[in-house]
């Protein structure tokens, strides 16, 4: 039987049902005559304002708040407006325009039915003459800009976030500025909930920790890990990283999206496959770039950690503006460069358990390596190798971005646009030199450290592009849209200090070089410790028309309607090195080379029903045919507002991922000859052991027969706003995997024929390990927001606010009904963010305060060693890092920043073994750092 939420073309009862609901909302679109008379309800509609008098940017989200229309304005251009505030019964349009009585402002609407509030200059002063008085200039008549209707993440239909029935967290251009972070990537990994995977953990994904897999830099969303994060670029998806991870298939690298073209950042969390389709199983997020500029601008930026390294510098500029007859655009180009830290640069950074360098014989005795050389330490017991100290803390890094955006207003609604975006970086960094061991004859280990190769040094080079055309009209109740866009990621890897595995056994068991015990002759260096090259490339295409249309009268307001189809088509190239496609490097299983596309077509249909003034439905769908799988998306969200104050949410959808060209490969392991243990459940042993166990070959494989993965996610959430200046939100989030596709372990063996490999007399000779559907997941948690505001008048703002995140479950269960609690391993059970910020013309303080919960400081469904337990080293300390933000406008355009982050210098820790005593992506390695930052715009 087919799983839930994927469709098999011979069930033809549940083509007939989810077709006949897919054709239900699409028929709506055919309801004649009914946009007018909409339209007019809307003009007289009637709202119960209740804002109070006081600065006017807060004002003006109250307005929003209670109008639920979408309002568009610059906090910073409006800075020491102030208003009289509204109470009554008035038309929205009325409303705001009292709001802004008597200031330099004008009040445009778009034809998707919101307002944009912008402030103009203020006429000249005359000049009074003694003779003669001329006549004073006449204002100058403010340029009418229309503004695209206003999309939320989640939805397709034009609306706020106070609209939406997801929960949507909205990151604007404000906050990621006083946030200090440098790159996309540290900017989202500190967001309570957000799992951080950085180039250097991703890199070290495949058979080896000396054979790098790349360098993306991604994050996740609540433990389910990138496969089931979206990320979306102005609500396009973002191309697959060309260098697949074993352990996590196809990534999504921010690497080349610098924060200066962010104009804001929309995160969803639950399932969002109705409007998105595949891999909007967790949450999405959606980053949109800037579409204009207020002239020229530049920005200079330098940074340094306490210790004088990591240096980082960052060089911006950009322009842009609105022309005569309303065209807007951007243009913009960022240079980013990092500086490389060591290992060995952080007293911390080491492992609590070393590696015995030379000679282990069979009945233990141990010959330690007569050469033991740095970074080996030599001891009275012997000669260790701690692999953590050689290993980069932070890659050296030079981005080159540049991002074009244009759009030409056409009149009468109608408009085109072109989007062009590229980057290229370079990352450069040491994991140590390749340590493996030397299996000889009667059992004796060889532990070796291959100094005389040098360390491994991967350098990467990343290329990406995108461009975009589209074009649509907006007209009063009704719009579409239509674009194409072509995108292109590149990756050239380039590795120095790699093992020939055969090569070394051979001179090893010659005598040749023995290593740790001779030295390597003249000629054999260039045999032993090749560099090899990998290349990979991704393309893909997208095509999309979507309509926008008002649809019916109904007691709140006027039904909305969005339908549309999405085609995409994904393309992978990958070439690795013809070494590692013969399986000649050490640790390094055969890789082949790849040349795979897929062809993805979708239609979808959205309907949002405001059944009351206070009650609003929304209804989705969405039919995907992707690949070979054929997947049905529902979505149904609904928002209760029974006062101004009070407002409640509930939302519930399902989503797949369906097996995608990226998963085409193996699960990472180099098992070799394993011990089962006896049991009833497995075959007659074809190598059986003196305990009563089984000896088998195991081999990793590719499985050719996944399906898809599905998720169920459910939002309950409840906010009350007592007044302008007060805000508090409660969500509690339930997002279940199902089918998800795990490696599987010796030890399935137990419970799952599908690993054995008989011999001709029905005996277990060997066994095939790959990827399956055999796990589900289970995420529960509940976020927390809130936020105070306190208007001082002239002393300036202050604004309080808390954003914090309780796991209460992330769970997995494998096949065969074994469960893991995977609560507080890499996901913090609890996280939060305080923020405290005081603002006025002049000045931008702020202080930020980054707590992360304990962790558990060993491998989930194992358990604390008791050599830990015994010290006290069980669980990881809970961390609290405050970032300071200093801000002072020097002129009406230039701005100077001072960041601190890690103000008071904690220094990580993590217990476990393996670690190098820190947790990658959520502990900052450089300690406290200083960013300066000169801006003009």
């Amino acid at each position: 039987m087919p799983a839930p939420g994927v469709l098999r073309w011979d069930v033809l009862r549940w083509d007939v049902l989810r077709w006949g609901l897919l054709q239900a909302l699409l028929c709506v679109v055919l309801v004649p005559g009914v946009a007018a008379t909409a339209a007019s309800a809307e003009a007289v509609r009637q709202v119960d304002y209740r804002i109070a008098p006081g600065a006017l940017p807060p004002a003006l989200q109250q307005w929003a708040r209670q109008s639920g229309i979408a309002l568009v304005f610059d906090a910073r251009e409006l800075t020491g407006l102030r208003t009289g505030g509204v109470a009554g019964s008035l038309a929205p349009a009325a409303a705001l325009k009292q709001l802004v009585a008597g200031m330099p402002v004008n009040i445009l609407q778009t034809p998707s039915g919101g307002f944009v509030v912008r402030r103009h200059a203020a006429p000249p002063a005359v000049v009074a003459q003694p003779v003669r008085r001329p006549p004073p200039p006449a204002p100058a008549k403010p340029v009418q800009v229309e503004l695209a209707p206003i999309h939320v993440t989640g939805s397709r239909l034009p609306r706020t976030s106070v609209q939406t029935t997801l929960p949507v967290t909205v990151i604007d251009r404000e906050d990621i500025l006083r946030s200090g972070y440098g790159t996309l990537f540290d900017l989202l990994r500190h967001l309570p909930g957000m799992n951080g995977h950085p180039p250097l953990s991703t890199s070290r994904s495949g058979d080896s920790l000396y054979l790098p897999v790349g360098a993306a830099a991604t994050t996740s969303l609540d433990g389910m890990g990138p496969r089931a994060t979206l990320f979306l670029v102005n609500g396009r998806r973002l191309p697959r990283y060309p260098m697949v991870s074993l352990e996590e298939g196809g990534l999504t690298d921010l690497g080349g999206i610098p924060l200066s073209f962010v104009e804001r950042i929309e995160l969803v969390r639950g399932g969002a496959s109705a409007i998105y389709g595949a891999d909007a199983m967790s949450g999405v997020v959606n980053i949109i770039l800037r579409d204009q500029a207020e002239g020229p601008e530049a920005t200079l930026q330098s940074g340094v950690s306490s210790r004088g390294d990591g240096d980082q510098y960052r060089l911006q500029a950009a322009t842009g503006g609105v022309r005569e007859g309303g065209d807007r655009w951007f243009a913009g180009i960022d240079l980013h460069r990092l500086q490389h830290v060591a290992g060995d640069q952080r007293d911390w950074h080491a492992e609590t358990s070393l590696y015995p360098i030379g000679l282990i014989m069979p009945n233990g005795d141990y010959y330690p390596a007569t050469q033991c050389h740095p970074p080996l330490q030599r001891e009275d017991d012997g000669c260790w190798f701690d692999n953590a100290r050689p290993r980069s803390l932070q890659p050296a890094s030079e981005t080159l971005s540049g991002y074009l955006r244009y759009r030409h207003e056409r009149g009468d609604g109608r408009y085109a646009y072109v989007e062009a975006r590229a980057s290229h970086n370079r990352q450069r960094f040491e994991l140590g030199p390749t340590a493996v061991a030397l299996n000889f004859s009667r059992g004796a280990i060889l532990n070796v450290v291959l100094q005389e190769g040098g360390e491994v040094r991967p350098r990467v080079h990343a290329t990406e592009g995108d461009i975009s055309f589209g074009m649509g009209r907006e007209r009063a109740g009704r719009s579409w849209d239509a674009g194409l866009s072509a995108q292109r990621s590149q990756v050239d890897l380039r590795t120095e200090g790699t093992v020939r595995s055969e090569r070394l056994l051979e001179a090893a068991r010659t005598l040749d070089f023995l290593p740790g015990f001779s030295t390597l002759p003249a000629g054999l260096a260039e045999e032993l410790f090749p560099a090899i090259h990998n290349r990979g490339r991704t393309e893909q295409w997208q095509g999309w028309w979507g309509m926008q249309r008002t649809l019916m009268t109904l007691p709140g307001g006027a039904a909305q309607l969005a339908t549309g189809i999405d085609l995409r088509r994904e393309r992978w190239t990958s070439l690795p090195d013809p070494l590692l496609g013969k399986g000649e490097l050490a640790l390094g299983l055969p890789m082949e080379q790849r040349r795979l596309s897929r062809q993805s077509n979708a239609a979808y249909a959205e309907v949002g029903l405001p059944l009351a003034p206070t009650l609003r439905l929304d209804v989705a769908a969405r039919l995907d045919r992707d690949g070979g799988d054929t997947a049905f998306s529902p979505r149904a969200g609904l928002r209760w507002s029974p006062s101004p104050h009070w407002s409640f949410l509930l939302a519930s959808g399902r989503g797949y991922r369906a097996p995608s060209i990226f998963e085409r490969r193996r699960p990472p392991g180099y098992f070799g000859l394993y011990g089962l243990p006896a049991s009833e459940s497995l075959p007659p042993c074809a190598r059986p052991l003196r305990d009563g166990g089984c000896a088998v070959e195991v081999e990793v494989v590719e499985n050719d027969g996944l399906k898809a993965e599905t998720s169920r996610s459910h939002s309950l959430a409840a906010s009350w706003t007592p007044n302008d200046a007060f805000s508090l939100s409660l969500t509690h989030n339930i997002v279940e995997l199902r089918n998800e596709i795990l490696a599987l372990q010796p030890s399935d063996a137990l419970w799952n024929p599908g690993t054995w490999e008989l011999d001709e007399q029905g005996r277990l000779r060997d066994l095939r390990l790959s990827f399956d559907n055999i796990g589900r997941t289970t995420s529960r948690n509940w976020v927390l927001r809130g936020e105070y505001r306190v208007d001082t008048g002239r002393n300036g703002q202050w604004l309080f606010s808390l954003d914090a995140l309780k796991q209460q479950e992330l769970r997995r269960d494998r096949g065969h009904g074994e469960s893991v609690d995977l609560r507080g391993h890499a996901t913090p059970a609890n996280a939060g963010i305080l923020n405290v910020q005081w603002q006025n013309p002049s000045w931008d303080i702020a202080l930020r305060g980054n707590r992360v919960g304990r962790t558990r400081a060993w491998l989930a469904g194992e358990a604390c060693a008791q050599e830990q337990h015994d010290q006290g080293r069980c669980m990881n300390p809970a961390q609290l890092r405050w970032n300071l933000h200093l801000a002072r406008r020097l002129s009406p355009r230039v701005i100077a920043a001072l960041d601190v982050h890690n103000l008071l210098d904690t220094r990580p820790v993590n217990h476990l073994v393996g670690s190098g005593g820190q947790m990658p992506g959520l502990d900052d390695p450089l300690g406290r750092y200083f960013l300066v930052t000169l801006q003009v715009r």
